[in-house]
């Protein structure tokens, strides 16, 4: 590795964040990325970093590995002293110093006892372009796991696989229709054709063949004839079935053995994860969960009780510090785990989600946007086959803001139907009891009294005398959506809508707002959608000679 060169790529939003937060120790973090060689040249791509108290092999990521530290030294002597001092390993060859706005990457050697530092140029690449360059390989099969190992044992994960799958296990790319054993290919996985997908990343599913029998010993009798085998031992196994699901970020350039190999790792790493919980949790059943955090550059990967994450509130709490992600919202609940069949596009009800995005832009020159921040459904008329022609448009906002707070992990509550809000708001003492099943309007106060009541959501609203006015709250709107990110329904007369956004332009007085029209009737198909459920509209698009009231639900603060 002496004679190689060295090439270091960093996702710029991970050395933003890094320069923002003012590192002020020596150790602060450890950088997570994904090492490759190519030929005469060792490279690394830093796509993370995690607080450096916290233990990255306890449980997460699995899909990274440690390749660096980053802190703040007024000299690189420091450095040098600090990791001489027993602290140094091979995971830890680069360091980053951040002092100020000067920021400088060093290569760090063990030579005879001694730390060698050489300082090191390396490249800056937005998370998209980064992401260009790597590949997910995603690995899912059910493994039966001895519910009674009491202690943890790496012996017993190498036996368990070596049975199971053996110890040149046969992997299958499903996407490229190609396989993938334990062989010297140096052939890069470059060549892998991926179909575009709706990812964020570019996700391969792999098969493992699995052993239907124990492979033969040179004690084995192989004879054609079949062979009872009585073994007079004493058999205490409380056998279990785990999902095994695995991650595993392999670069491009990376060979066929190289990729295979990371593969493999991924797997033992996995299994250890759900044989450690085991030790800790004999009677629950162990549960694997991918999360992709917005501001992360990789996903991180969770081993828990099953569906129980959600009542893990220290755990959620040590990896949203662990990894300095924002304490206003969750990301490490059950809704929040990633959808890898599709990045939704549909919810569970087959409802479109975010149908704004690819929307033409607004027309309006040099503006400032403020826009929903985070995933909703789109509810509109005549959904589920129900006839609400007419009168259930403030209904179907209703639903389209609750399903952003179900979206967001707030609430595993289904959203409510348009009976099931009659029902809330008679319960409520609001409407008398004929309301249900009836054709009744409903408003922008009764929206925030089923929010508030199903959800404990708090809603301001805000009054309008004229419609044509809605100019005047423009920037009152940017705010919210900034801060709160919540869609926002309008109610007047007899119709309502629901703003997703606005897009403001002060100096020209020009505003435009981003409207989810509840009132559409055609196919859930985008393009049909583009222009007819969702577009920008000025204030001139509300009534002049109407009242009107504005939702706008309060985000919570907490995870």
């Amino acid at each position: 590795m002496d004679a190689m060169l060295r090439e270091v790529v960093i996702c710029k939003d991970v050395l933003q964040v890094l320069e923002k937060n003012g590192l002020s120790k020596i150790n602060e973090f450890v950088l997570l990325g994904v090492n490759i060689n190519e030929e005469n040249l060792f490279k690394t791509y830093v796509i993370g970093f995690v607080d450096s108290s916290f233990n990255v092999d306890d449980n997460c990521p699995h899909n990274l590995t440690t390749c660096g530290l980053a802190g703040n030294a007024d000299l690189i002597e420091n450095v040098q002293e600090y990791l001489n001092n027993d602290q140094f390993n091979e995971n830890y060859s680069l360091y980053l110093n951040i002092v100020g706005s000067e920021v400088k990457l060093w290569e760090l050697k063990k030579i005879d006892n001694a730390i060698q530092s050489e300082q090191l140029e390396f490249q800056v690449q937005i998370k998209e372009e980064l992401s260009k360059n790597l590949l997910y390989f995603r690995t899912c099969m059910k493994l039966e796991i001895d519910r009674k190992i009491y202690d943890f044992d790496s012996l017993y994960t190498t036996s368990l696989l070596e049975k199971k799958i053996g110890l040149k296990p046969l992997f299958y790319i499903k996407e490229s229709k190609q396989y993938l054993g334990k062989s010297e290919d140096k052939e890069t996985i470059n060549g892998i054709k991926v179909k575009s997908n709706k990812l964020d990343y570019e996700v391969l599913n792999i098969s493992v063949y699995q052993n239907l029998s124990n492979a033969p010993t040179e004690n084995t009798d192989i004879s054609e004839f079949p062979i009872i085998h009585q073994t007079n031992e004493p058999f205490d196994e409380e056998l279990i079935c785990c999902q095994v699901d695995t991650l595993c970020v392999v670069p491009k350039r990376a060979t066929y053995t190289q990729a295979y190999n990371l593969i493999y790792d991924s797997i033992v790493k996995n299994v250890q994860s759900i044989q450690s919980f085991l030790v800790s949790n004999p009677k629950d059943l162990p549960a694997v969960h991918h999360f992709l955090p917005d501001t992360l550059c990789h996903f991180l990967t969770i081993v828990c009780s099953h569906n129980q994450i959600d009542s893990y509130s220290n755990l959620r709490k040590k990896l949203h510090n662990a990894f300095h992600l924002s304490m206003d919202r969750p990301l490490f609940r059950i809704s929040n785990a990633y959808q890898f069949d599709a990045k939704p596009t549909v919810n569970d009800d087959g409802l479109l989600t975010n149908v704004h995005e690819g929307l033409s832009p607004s027309g309006i020159k040099n503006g400032r946007k403020s826009l929903i921040q985070g995933t909703y459904s789109f509810y509109h008329y005549g959904q589920g086959g129900f006839n609400d022609h007419q009168w259930g448009c403030a209904y179907r906002s209703l639903q389209t803001l609750y399903s952003w707070f179900k979206w967001q992990g707030w609430t595993n509550k289904p959203v409510p139907s348009i009976r099931d809000i009659q029902q809330i708001l008679v319960d409520l003492g609001d409407k008398n009891k004929t309301f249900v099943g009836s054709s009744q309007w409903i408003g922008s106060m009764e929206v925030s009294f089923v929010l508030n009541a199903h959800l404990d959501v708090t809603c301001r609203i805000m009054s309008l005398r004229q419609g044509d006015t809605l100019n005047s709250v423009c920037l009152e709107l940017s705010e919210h959506f900034d801060r709160h990110g919540t869609p926002v329904m309008i109610g007047g007369g007899v119709l309502a809508h629901t703003i997703l956004g606005v897009d403001i332009n002060e100096e020209l007085g020009e505003v435009k707002f981003l409207v989810l029209d509840p009132h559409y009737t055609g196919s859930d198909n985008i393009k049909s959608i583009h222009g007819k459920g969702v577009c920008w509209k000025e204030a001139s698009f509300w009534k002049k000679d109407t009242f009107y009231n504005l939702c706008l639900p309060l985000s919570f603060n907490g995870i």
